[in-house]
């Protein structure tokens, strides 16, 4: 039998390791440096790969190349802050698998803090994207005189920051809501870029002029 006793009321580091790998949610743990230091059961069940492969290895295995540059701006930045920009709600994204694909998850974040309150990395918890999240016609084309974009619906979250900062590409009261068309000078092509480069989920996507749109450096 277990013994539940503690003098501070907090689970050993037994128990705290059977309640990990009990849970039914994949749940990631990261150091600051991005590391993984904690991968539960279901990680190994949904993302395919053991715990002794991914335990101290920078979480960029699992994360799609186009996403990484993100990844890393948004939680270099939130560990200078001391918090992240996720108000906790799931964040719909993709994940690489172990054996080389790839899947839709719903991921949440949560600052990982010590007992001082300093954010010392971040705990995710992910679980499969349910059907009705499920893309059924992957990336949809959009194609300008300098520079095309796709979007993938599956993957938005809809918090117009691409609306906010580009209006004239981006407007949803339009069809096609998404027209490269008018960015049409170096200055409106660099604003483009850097607009698709600030969306948090990965839905939109830069692709060059004649670029494949399965080129796997898009981004």
């Amino acid at each position: 039998m277990a013994d539940w006793t503690t003098p501070d009321g907090v689970l050993t580091g037994e128990l705290a390791a059977w309640a990990l790998d009990s849970a039914t949610d994949a749940i990631i743990v990261i150091d600051e440096a991005g590391l993984v230091r904690a991968w539960n059961r279901a990680c190994v069940d949904l993302f395919g790969w053991s715990q002794e492969f991914a335990i101290g290895r920078d979480v960029d295995f699992m994360i799609p190349p186009r996403l990484r540059e993100g990844h890393h701006r948004g939680f270099t930045s939130a560990m200078d802050r001391g918090r992240l920009a996720s108000d906790g709600s799931a964040r719909r994204t993709k994940s690489l698998t172990e054996d080389g694909g790839s899947i839709y998850i719903d991921m949440t974040f949560a600052a990982l803090r010590n007992s001082e309150g300093e954010m010392i990395g971040a705990v995710a918890v992910a679980r499969p994207a349910s059907d009705r999240d499920t893309p059924t016609h992957g990336r949809k084309r959009y194609t300008g005189p300098l520079v095309d974009v796709t979007f993938d619906s599956a993957l938005c979250n809809h918090n117009g920051q691409c609306v906010r900062n580009m209006p004239e590409v981006f407007d949803t009261a339009k069809r096609p809501w998404i027209n490269p068309t008018t960015a049409d000078a170096p200055a409106l092509e660099q604003r483009l870029r850097t607009t698709v480069a600030n969306c948090p989920t990965g839905a939109l996507q830069i692709l060059e002029v004649g670029q494949p749109a399965d080129d796997p450096t898009a981004g």
